[in-house]
């Protein structure tokens, strides 16, 4: 599995970058937001990588990402029926923080304005995404959540530089993947939304730890 690729720009297009590593060009499909941030021809450049080939593919499609919160938007995206991996990448024109800015405040006018998607479209990434919104994404809100809030899996968010700084550390430390973080923390914010310190959140979230 090709999961990360370092290179030189050699040719860009309006959908792919041709990156050269060694002595191999790689042809990466990005995203509309993606692309609109790369650096000039001849220059380096670092991809996150995710590899697709399926039986009914000819070639295998390499689908590159410049950051950890694009990636994790693919993902999500992609996993919801009659959508799939091509028609995931292409739909992301926004940064992610405004794609689940979009998904939380149901705001689907933003989101048919994006490659692909309609309103049918629209109100389904809204109804099956909006409680994946990672919680470092959500402000907090000024009650504390509700039993059936927290039970739903939607947004129990808190101080957003804490929330972040403690959900980064369970990834990228702590080995825990991004929905399970999320998870856990919308927990620990449920049974204390007065905590206000990554080391107050930390304490409640190994307190209980994964349910």
């Amino acid at each position: 599995m090709i999961s990360r690729l370092w290179g030189t720009i050699e040719e860009i297009g309006p959908e792919t970058v041709l990156l050269r590593a060694g002595s191999v060009g790689y042809r990466v499909l990005l995203s509309p937001h993606a692309a609109g941030r790369l650096p000039a021809q001849g220059e380096e450049l670092s991809l996150r990588t995710f590899l697709l080939w399926g039986e009914h593919q000819e070639t295998p499609l390499l689908i590159g990402f410049l950051d950890s919160e694009e990636e994790e938007l693919f993902h999500e995206i992609r996993r919801i029926g009659g959508l799939g991996p091509t028609k995931a990448i292409r739909m992301i024109a926004l940064p992610p923080e405004s794609f689940w800015e979009a998904i939380s405040s149901g705001d689907v006018g933003r989101l048919r304005k994006l490659k692909g998607v309609g309103e049918t479209t629209a109100k389904k990434l809204v109804s099956e995404l909006r409680d994946r919104v990672p919680v470092s994404l959500a402000g907090r809100p000024s009650n504390p959540p509700t039993s059936a809030e927290t039970s739903s899996g939607g947004p129990v968010p808190g101080p957003r530089g804490v929330v972040g700084a403690v959900r980064e550390v369970l990834v990228t430390q702590f080995g825990h993947s991004p929905s399970e973080a999320d998870a856990m923390i919308r927990r620990a914010l449920a049974r204390n939304p007065s905590a206000r310190t990554e080391e107050e959140l930390f304490n409640e979230v190994y307190r209980h730890g994964v349910d």
